[in-house]
């Protein structure tokens, strides 16, 4: 056993200043020598991934399919954890180092008790003489005190400062990079404003095909895997890819795309997982000429390798009928016929014994560094016409899952992977390289032929609406000045937030205290009590790509709530994006053609407004 290094090279790339200088009133020192690099790091949990580069650098990674920051790091893609667009505070350390202060990091969602619910970054430059030049900073990102967020970088470049000339240190910093632009960030269609056409549901009926009536109600519907599955998974073989392509058709019958605007219907696609109870999947993992774009376990050798490893490499009833394989498999989410205990969860019951082909059903991996696999992976298994080459389109949806240092994701617990696989920390570093390099070029290649798919919507808006707790998510709290220092960002000509598509997610117990409510010709004031999804406040922040609606809530048949102003006509899209209506006064309001939508800071509550029709 051995342990796989935290930090991962990812991307040399970055925006960098010409020279990268850092002074206060007496002493000056050169950072320039810092590799112009961004490198992958963790939290102290292990659960966050980080993005760090020198700062004088933007964090731009190939793991961010197109999302990014002009920052210099980020927690995630896009949550910029601060910027030299405001004044760094450089304290030297004599004989040991240099600490960079940078403020006024994201406020999405906000952080901290300070007014602005800004984030902040400090990097610890600590003096290594025998450290190279191109030194990684440490592996772990500490976050202390809250939402304060210290790299830590041994180097030989602090170990040496100059004196700063009298009267030359104007500005302890140099400028921060351009304002990072996302090029795979937005769809290519034509937008809408019609707010029914705005709101999407992500679901599925794992007992049958789900029902067209209501997913006609939405303006998008993205379909599950799981959908139904009691169907597929007691079909020989199993068919989940064609039932998937043919519960889009049924939508798309009676409610058609709008020619030029998105595709009505999403499907969803694994992107590490190799799922063969989708046919396409089977059809290489069955030919052995295609051996080489999945993962083996490590010295199997039949049968007799079936308790070699963390997880069954063959089925568990007897032979004849048993089945085997060497590509690594587990069955973390995988159907099954009732009765192999423990090892063999059930999610999806086979009547008989599953039928995926030749091979076990399980979830297999894709190998991302297989050049032949990434061609047909993007032009093939993704773009295919099952989907974009569907006539008419069908959208991808949910592309779900990564692969990490430690494995899949969402598959059997670290290490357990990467020991069954018998992987060396370079061949993890290769998988996750290649990996994020075929979704960066899917993405490059899909977006502009008319595509999209769930994981470029890199907004969920503001957040300035404060929500109670609900299933993993904890309860998000907004004081009335945060509200305000976010909404000041957002109600400007074209703010940064709109270069990314957003979903405001709902809650179906959110709608369902809200759908009783009714919106007056005059004017509707929504209590604090009565969540509405953030209605009120995502029209006032609203812009061209956004959808209002149901993320994932889990399979079943019930439908979920649905407020009927969902469905409500203001008019198309507003002239101007929203403004504060007075000096501080924490109102901030916005003109549809038909209605004026409000949101008060002070008091967490909107409204709206209908117009006179003449």
């Amino acid at each position: 056993m051995f342990l796989v290094p935290f930090f991962l090279v990812l991307f040399t790339r970055n925006a960098l200043a010409e020279k990268c200088v850092f002074c206060t009133k007496d002493v000056t020192y050169d950072l320039s020598s810092l590799p112009n690099t961004t490198f992958t790091l963790n939290g102290t949990t292990g659960a966050d991934e980080f993005y760090a580069t020198t700062p004088c650098g933007s964090a731009i990674s190939d793991a961010c399919r197109g999302e990014g920051t002009s920052d210099p790091a980020s927690q995630g893609c896009s949550r910029g954890l601060g910027t030299l667009g405001i004044t760094p505070i450089v304290t030297p350390i004599p004989g040991q180092g240099l600490n960079i202060t940078l403020l006024g990091g994201s406020n999405n969602p906000p952080c901290g008790k300070g007014p602005g619910g800004n984030r902040t970054l400090v990097y610890r430059f600590i003096c290594d003489k025998s450290a190279p030049q191109d030194n990684p900073p440490d592996p772990v990102v500490v976050e202390s005190p809250g939402c304060t967020y210290i790299v830590s970088w041994h180097h030989p470049s602090v170990c040496e400062s100059v004196p700063t000339p009298s009267g030359q240190c104007q500005r302890p910093g140099p400028p921060p990079p351009p304002p990072y632009v996302c090029k795979t960030c937005l769809p290519t269609w034509k937008p809408t404003w019609d707010m029914m056409r705005s709101t999407v549901l992500y679901t599925c009926n794992d007992t049958g095909m789900h029902d067209v009536n209501e997913a006609i109600r939405y303006g998008l519907v993205v379909y599950d895997w799981s959908n139904a599955k009691q169907i597929w998974a007691n079909e020989h073989p199993m068919n989940d890819e064609e039932l998937l392509t043919k519960q889009a058709e049924m939508v798309l019958a009676a409610s058609p795309s709008i020619p030029g605007e998105q595709p009505r219907v999403w499907v969803y696609r694994n992107t590490i997982k190799a799922l063969n109870w989708y046919s396409s999947v089977r059809e290489k993992l069955d030919d052995p000429q295609y051996s080489g774009w999945f993962v083996k376990f490590k010295d199997y050798k039949g049968p007799q390798s079936n308790n070699s490893y963390h997880v069954p490499a063959c089925t568990w009833y007897n032979v004849p009928t048993m089945k085997c394989s060497g590509f690594y498999h587990d069955q973390a989410q995988s159907p099954n016929h009732p009765g192999g205990g423990p090892a063999y969860k059930v999610d999806g019951a086979c009547i008989e014994q599953c039928d995926c082909g030749k091979n076990p059903c399980g979830e297999y991996t894709f190998d991302h560094r297989n050049e032949s696999f990434a061609d047909w992976f993007i032009n093939e298994y993704m773009i295919s016409n099952e989907t974009l080459h569907h006539n008419p389109p069908i959208g991808l949806g949910w592309l779900d899952d990564s692969m990490t240092l430690q494995g899949m994701t969402e598959g059997a617990p670290y290490p357990t992977w990467v020991e069954d696989t018998g992987s060396s920390p370079q061949d993890m570093q290769d998988h996750v390289n290649a990996y994020h390099r075929n979704m960066a070029n899917l993405a490059n290649k899909l977006v502009p032929m008319g595509g999209f798919y769930w994981q470029l919507m890199k907004s969920s808006g503001p957040q300035v609406r404060p929500t109670p707790g609900h299933g993993r998510k904890p309860p998000h709290n907004v004081t009335s000045d945060q509200c305000k220092s976010i909404l000041r960002d957002y109600c400007v000509p074209n703010p940064n937030a709109w270069q990314y598509a957003a979903h405001y997610e709902c809650e179906p117990s959110e709608s369902l205290r809200a759908s009783n409510s009714r919106v007056s010709t005059d004017q509707r004031v929504i209590p604090s009590s009565i969540p509405f999804c953030g209605y009120i406040y995502s029209l006032n922040t609203y812009r061209d790509y956004a959808w209002l609606g149901y993320g994932w809530v889990g399979c079943g048949s019930d439908v979920r709530p649905r407020p009927k102003e969902w469905d409500m006509d203001f008019g198309g899209k507003p002239d101007k994006p929203c403004s504060e209506t007075g000096n501080d006064t924490g109102v901030f309001s916005r003109e549809y053609p038909k209605a004026t939508v409000s949101w008060d800071c002070n008091t967490g509550m909107g409204s709206i407004k209908m117009k006179d029709e003449k």
